[in-house]
């Protein structure tokens, strides 16, 4: 069952005002129909098949005519194109008859007519006696105009290669497009709440601008700089985030234990010279690019905003143990996939995740010749290389 309401039977109401006005148009002998090209006919009959449907482009982006932005404002109602086929088939053949020249004549007349009442509105005749679009069907109320009825150049390749699609031989055809077809949305609007009070924010600033950021990849473990200038008394700094990354406790979203975090994190600002001093909210976040995002706050508006990048990268926080060459390692580490290498002074090594925290990997046995000695052992996860740690070798 579906959620929304059913929306009018715009298409089918076209369809009774095509068939009404082609039943008045043709003698009594001939037939008239609308659907597939390929049904078995005995009798002469003329047929509309609704063979293509496309968005009406003028009308994607308009508000409703009638109302304006009043209503639905940026989001107009379904509006189409209708494409269809009239076709002339002459029913079952004879030897020596001439069965053809009954629905070409049926079919000129036709086409006069869609000429003469090319366009349609809701009071406009279109049948005997004296039967208008409204008589025939209620499901075309909602048109923003009236209907138009052109005559379509379809090029010969599309007609027969229509006609292949079914089991029947070539008929005479001609394509007609039929527009501005509306399909009113069955979901009421809901306008939002009024204005009540106009809120103007003014600071004497221009906004933030950012000259520069060091490290331009960094971790949780170590602060980062942002060069800026222009700030306001309170400024809101923001880091992107990215899918994998745990949620934050602290963003105050409903049923936490459910839901999960989907804006970004919180960087809480320190002033320094030329700038603030930041630190990564969670040793957990997944190492990748991001964009970190500056803005002045003037009574709770933003009030300017500036943007840089910046990379979180894996790091290596400390070992168990001094490294002993050929044994496993646990390292203390931040910012971690589950699969990557650890480099132990360009010599790199698959590492295994054993928590959140930690990674065990194997010390290569070139490691030896540094017996006594500290070397830097930096991590890859993803497409990010840390910088490195400098680690003691056992004697």
């Amino acid at each position: 069952m579906s959620v929304f309401p059913a929306p009018p039977a715009v298409l089918s109401g076209v369809d009774t005002v095509l068939l009404a006005m082609t039943t008045d148009a043709v003698p009594t002998s001939i037939g008239v129909t609308s659907g597939p090209l390929d049904r078995p006919a005995t009798a002469p009959r003329l047929n509309w098949f609704l063979y293509r449907i496309t968005p009406a482009p003028a009308f994607l982006n308009m508000e409703p005519p009638q109302t304006g932005f009043t209503t639905r404002r940026g989001k107009p109602p379904l509006s189409l194109t209708l494409h269809y086929l009239l076709s002339a088939d002459p029913g079952e053949m004879t030897a020596n008859g001439n069965e053809i020249e009954p629905v070409h004549d049926a079919l000129t007349a036709v086409m006069v007519v869609m000429h003469e009442s090319a366009i349609l509105g809701p009071q406009t005749v279109v049948s005997s006696p004296d039967r208008t679009v409204s008589d025939l069907t209620d499901a075309l109320e909602g048109l923003v105009e009236p209907l138009r009825i052109t005559l379509d150049q379809v090029p010969l390749e599309t007609l027969t290669g229509l006609w292949g699609s079914g089991l029947k031989s070539l008929r005479l055809s001609v394509a007609y497009e039929v527009s501005l077809v509306i399909v009113p949305s069955p979901v009421p609007f809901v306008p939002g709440p009024p204005v009540l009070e106009p809120v103007v924010a003014v600071i004497p600033s221009v906004g933030p601008k950012i000259s520069g950021i060091v490290p331009a990849q960094g971790d949780a473990e170590r602060p980062v700089f942002i060069a800026v200038t222009g700030l306001s008394d309170h400024v809101t700094i923001e880091l992107s985030r990215t899918t994998g990354d745990p949620d934050d406790p602290t963003d105050g979203r409903p049923n936490p234990a459910t839901t999960h975090s989907t804006g970004p994190w919180l960087l809480a600002p320190t002033p320094a010279a030329g700038g603030v001093t930041v630190t990564l909210p969670n040793a957990q976040l997944v190492p990748g690019r991001r964009v970190i995002q500056i803005a002045n706050v003037a009574n709770g508006l933003p009030a300017g905003a500036a943007s840089i990048a910046f990379t979180v990268a894996p790091a290596v926080i400390g070992a168990s143990g001094p490294l002993h060459p050929t044994q496993s390692v646990t390292l203390t580490v931040a910012h971690v996939l589950d699969a990557g290498e650890v480099n132990f002074l360009g010599m790199s090594v698959a590492y295994t995740r054993v928590t959140a925290a930690t990674v065990s990997a194997v010390v290569p046995a070139g490691i030896a010749a540094y017996a006594g000695q500290h070397i830097p052992v930096s991590l890859t996860s993803g497409t990010v290389t840390g910088a490195p740690a400098d680690l003691a070798v056992a004697p």
